[in-house]
Parts: C-alpha cells; sequence; structure tokens
C-alpha cells in the first residue's frame, strides 16, 4: 500500500468516526427530547393523568441531564477531530485524541443512563398514580 492510499484509508476512518459521533448525538438528543416533550404534555394537561405537575419534576430533571450530557458529548467531540485531524496532516499518529473521546463516551452514556431513570421515574409514578 502506497502513502496516498494509507492516507486515504485514515481520512475515511476519521469521517466514519465524526459521522458516529454525529449519529450518536442524534439519537441521544431525541429520545432525551421526545421524554422531555411527553412530561411537558403530561403536565400541561394533554394527557390525563392523575398526578400533579409537582410529581413530573424527577422524570422531568432526568431528560434535561441527559439532554445537557449529550450536548456536552457534542463539545468534547470537536477537540478529538481536531486532535485526529492534525494527526492526519502531520503523517504521524499519536495519542492525544484518547481523552477527548474517552469524555465524549462517557457523556453520552451517562445521557442515555439520564433516559433510562427518566424513564424509570416516569413509569414508577404513573404505577403510583393507577393505584
Amino acid at each position: 500500500m502506497d502513502d496516498r492510499q494509507q492516507n486515504d484509508c485514515r481520512y475515511c476512518a476519521v469521517r466514519a468516526l465524526a459521522g458516529a459521533f454525529a449519529l450518536g448525538f442524534r439519537f441521544l438528543a431525541w429520545i432525551n427530547g421526545l421524554g422531555v416533550l411527553l412530561i411537558l404534555l403530561c403536565s400541561a394537561g394533554a394527557f390525563d393523568i392523575d398526578l400533579d405537575a409537582q410529581w413530573l419534576r424527577l422524570p422531568f430533571a432526568a431528560f434535561l441531564g441527559g439532554l445537557a450530557l449529550c450536548a456536552l458529548g457534542l463539545l468534547w467531540t470537536y477537540p478529538a477531530q481536531s486532535s485526529l485531524a492534525h494527526q492526519l496532516a502531520a503523517g504521524r499518529a499519536r495519542r492525544s485524541h484518547w481523552l477527548p473521546m474517552a469524555c465524549t463516551l462517557i457523556a453520552y452514556t451517562l445521557s442515555l443512563l439520564a433516559f433510562l431513570a427518566g424513564c424509570w421515574f416516569l413509569q414508577s409514578l404513573l404505577a403510583f398514580a393507577s393505584y
């Protein structure tokens, strides 16, 4: 494999990683945003539930926390991508992109866990309201 083909492969790998980070952000933003929308519709009375709006604070906070962690993960993708682009331009591999990538993955994981916690809190409240 000559040098040009090797650079093309590296470029494709960097673009695939950027696409994966953006897809993760979109997925987590959608599911947490739909959770926030559901809580707002429940508290506004669009769905008839036997709970006061104040009981929906904990799931609402969990979904908003998931959105904030999702945005934090997106902010960490820029240093990772710029480090990888610099390595591609310099022609030598370094490990300076591992920390931003790890922070991105941790933020995305915590965002998913916040979504799961919000769903669990909401389901528990709705089960409590049905008694």
